[in-house]
């Protein structure tokens, strides 16, 4: 069994025995720089800035082999069809339909007419 401990240090003096908390500062020019502070060392930043929210709220996976937790999002349930209208059925195609006799006769009145 393999175990992993992660352990954040300040990046600033080192210090193993003060908790650390991850500040993530962007400029206006939209680079952000991210440092690990310890309480000490975050003072003064925090005295310009007022007080600032750590960049990250997840703590590190305990074990080499694990996998971050996502929330999974709720599965919603397919929407209903709407119930198909009784209608008549419509032509497919807008020649109109003819017997033989009707164009034999539309045929005699053209001739007829010219």
């Amino acid at each position: 069994m393999d175990v992993t401990i992660t352990v954040r240090v300040c990046d600033i003096c080192k210090d193993k025995d003060k908790p650390a908390t991850r500040y993530t500062l962007t400029g206006e020019s939209g680079e952000a720089a991210t440092r690990d502070l310890c309480a000490e060392d975050a003072a003064p930043v925090e005295k310009v800035f007022g007080p600032l929210k750590p960049a990250e709220k997840k703590a590190a996976p305990r074990y080499l082999n694990a996998e971050e937790e996502t929330p999974k999002a709720p599965r919603k349930a397919p929407a209903k069809k709407a119930a198909k209208k009784a209608t008549t059925p419509r032509r497919t195609s807008r020649t109109k339909v003819m017997t033989m006799e009707e164009i034999e006769a539309q045929k005699r009145a053209k001739a007829a007419g010219s």
